[in-house]
């Protein structure tokens, strides 16, 4: 690219078909494709590399230079912190050395800084954001424009103990939602539960049964969430990265999703291609991307439970200014296979 980049995305992909993919398109037509076994392997060795570079556009017509660094993360069995740690480190430090003005933490790469107590932006001297306040911010969105009043649904958000979950509750009970929050840390449950007043923590084998709505925010990290006793006609929310899956469910959809009315521009397209559809990206890596384009160079997300209504507006107001919005849910069983 003529300019230098000023964005550093730093991500991962979802699954080892998604990874097979990708590195069989960056490797060519002449090469043996590999297989997601072989990938797996490769996986484990893999350091942190930039993977492509991106033009992201705004419809007020301006632009900005991101690359992509990817961790070759694979969040399944077997999974190794502190083996994670290393990779978002060293993609941290590449970053920096690239001479990036601005950093985001996307898909579990902000969940493994925050469970090591990692301050990244002070550590590399680079403001980084996780990208949690625009993916709460869309989440939401996307639940109000579910085709049910939400001050009389039931709404489960399954992670609600978490960044992105406790942001997306907090949101919906400014607009009169009420919640059953579902979560594996008591105390950060307990907390938001006497923080809203009029939603309630509960087991999900509790709040599957009554759910009008379920929002997965949990990644599929230690097994899918079962679904089998959720009522048919409840809408269910995937933002898990990796999904949790559809269970079958036609009223299935991923969410934390943004399109863009201008679509980005990537010299390894097949990374746009994983899972999304056209003009498509994560909310989270699109935070760093909407910052960017508005010129503020700052860690707008970073410590846990900071994520209120208003910070949620402030960044999808910036976002819908430049043309980055919530994608439309598409409900079909087959937007994503039950792992």
């Amino acid at each position: 690219m003529a300019t230098a980049p000023t964005l550093a995305l730093i991500g991962h992909l979802e699954s080892a078909d998604a990874y097979a993919s990708v590195l069989n398109a960056a490797r060519g037509d002449d090469l043996r494709p590999l297989s997601p076994e072989e990938v797996r392997a490769l996986l484990r060795e893999m350091d942190p590399m930039p993977l492509c570079d991106l033009v992201l556009r705004s419809s007020r017509g301006r632009s900005v230079q991101a690359r992509y660094f990817e961790l070759g993360l694979l969040v399944e069995n077997g999974f190794s912190l502190a083996r994670a740690l290393r990779k978002v480190k060293a993609a941290c430090a590449q970053a920096r050395q690239m001479g990036a003005r601005l950093g985001t933490l996307g898909g579990f790469s902000s969940i493994v800084a925050e469970g090591a107590g990692m301050d990244p932006s002070a550590e590399f001297g680079l403001p980084f954001t996780t990208g949690n306040t625009l993916t709460a911010a869309v989440i939401a969105e996307q639940v109000t424009q579910l085709p049910i009043s939400l001050t009389d649904a039931t709404v489960a958000i399954v992670g609600a103990g978490g960044d992105v979950g406790s942001g997306v509750a907090r949101i919906l009970a400014r607009r009169g939602g009420r919640m059953l929050l579902v979560g594996r840390v008591p105390g950060a449950l307990e907390g938001l539960e006497a923080e809203l007043g009029g939603s309630r923590v509960a087991r999900w084998e509790e709040a599957a049964p009554r759910s009008d709505v379920v929002v997965l925010v949990a990644s599929a990290t230690r097994g899918a969430v079962p679904l089998a006793g959720v009522p048919e006609d409840a809408f269910i929310l995937d933002a898990g990265h990796p999904p949790n899956g559809t269970g079958g469910r036609r009223r299935y959809a991923i969410a934390g999703r943004v399109s863009h009315d201008e679509w980005p521009v990537c010299d390894l397209p097949a990374v746009l291609d994983t899972r999304y559809e056209p003009g498509e990206a994560h909310a989270c890596l699109a935070e760093g991307e909407v910052l960017a384009l508005e010129g503020r160079w700052e860690c707008f997300s970073g410590r846990r439970g900071r994520i209120v209504p208003e910070r949620a507006a402030e960044i999808l107001a910036l976002a819908q200014r430049h043309g980055v919005r919530p994608a439309p849910l598409l409900f079909r069983a087959s937007a994503c296979a039950s792992p």
